[in-house]
């Protein structure tokens, strides 16, 4: 299992947080993984979905490239 750490999670939060959408489902599924990512700091597991959508919208929206890589090598691991 990869372990994420409290300042990575915080760069997927802010990732998300930049996001401009004015689709209301889109938009209510970003503010849903904000929630859960801040209810995260300590202990944050992604599930294949997960890891599949941030992975998405780091790549369009600027994330951490080694962040973006670990996130990667965690998707390959659950496959």
């Amino acid at each position: 299992m990869v372990e994420y750490t409290s300042d990575e999670v915080n760069m997927l939060i802010h990732v998300l947080k930049n996001i401009k959408t004015q689709k209301k489902g889109k938009k209510e599924k970003i503010e849903k993984t904000i929630r859960y990512l801040d209810q995260r700091h300590k202990f944050f597991n992604p599930t294949r979905d997960m890891l599949i959508y941030i992975i998405d919208h780091g790549e369009k929206f600027g994330l951490n490239q080694a962040l973006l890589s670990k996130m990667k090598e965690d998707l390959a691991g659950k496959e």
